[in-house]
């Protein structure tokens, strides 16, 4: 019975105990769960922000990789184009020398321009050692450049059409009328050349072809130099000149020939 009993206020006990907890507890979790909730929010803020950290670093380093393979991309890019460039332009002067066999004809690079006459004096890779000599004409497969004027052992020194110290035989393709190829006197506008002394009956016209005559021994007849773009009568009305733009480009020269044999008929090979 006294056993009975205890257990049964023991029961009591927890019961009554429990509902005590019970009220206690349910106030306390209302009363903590605003923290709970911001200690969770900033918990999960926490890691997202360590998380986007992460990323960033992650995409920095993904750019980074990015822009160093553009980067050689780019570089391939452009030896890509400068090999293709420069295979065309070989291949057309390939093309003419096989097409001219009647000039005995030295390849040569531009390796600078003369620091007291930039625009007008190229120099060259190739000299004495090569066979090259002063008064020897330079082409491309365009037309004339001018001629060699000073010569070392492995360069030379080359003044261009333009240079107002220019003096070339030169004839109307069409009319077969000759004259003077001056550089760029007055009144010839940058990048022209005046040719003088043109009979003042010659019909020549805007358009005509000018190519060298042959006469002097330096250049080779035949050669193109230029176009027309202007006749006019000279003061004296006994001679008219052409305003002659010239058929090469100086400012692009990269490669030239030199013709080491100058009184050589174009016709004969």
């Amino acid at each position: 019975m006294l056993l009975v009993a205890a257990l049964s206020f023991t029961v009591n006990i927890t019961a009554r105990n429990g509902l005590l907890f019970n009220k206690i507890e349910s106030p306390a979790i209302s009363l903590m769960k605003p923290a709970q909730e911001v200690f969770s929010w900033i918990s999960h803020g926490v890691r997202g922000g360590l998380e986007s950290v992460s990323q960033v670093f992650y995409l920095k380093r993904e750019n980074e990789a990015l822009k160093k393979q553009l980067a050689e991309l780019m570089e391939y890019k452009h030896r890509f184009l400068e090999y293709r460039d420069e295979n065309a332009r070989l291949r057309r002067m390939l093309d003419f020398e096989e097409k001219n066999p009647q000039y005995d004809m030295v390849a040569a690079e531009v390796i600078g321009r003369d620091p007291g006459n930039w625009f007008n004096v190229i120099i060259i890779n190739k000299g004495k050692s090569s066979g090259i000599r002063e008064d020897m004409a330079v082409i491309t497969e365009r037309g004339l450049v001018g001629y060699t004027i000073d010569v070392g052992n492995n360069w030379a020194k080359v003044l261009m059409l333009l240079d107002n110290r220019m003096s070339v035989s030169a004839m109307i393709q069409r009319t077969r009328d000759n004259g003077i190829l001056k550089g760029n006197i007055a009144p010839a506008p940058p990048g022209h050349a005046k040719m003088v002394f043109l009979p003042a009956d010659a019909s020549i016209v805007k358009g005509d072809v000018v190519i060298s005559s042959g006469l002097g021994g330096i250049v080779p007849k035949g050669i193109i130099i230029g176009e027309v773009v202007e006749v006019k009568k000279e003061s004296d009305n006994l001679t008219q000149y052409a305003i002659v733009k010239p058929a090469v480009d100086f400012q692009k020269l990269e490669e030239v020939f030199v013709i080491k044999n100058a009184n050589t008929d174009p016709g004969r090979e």
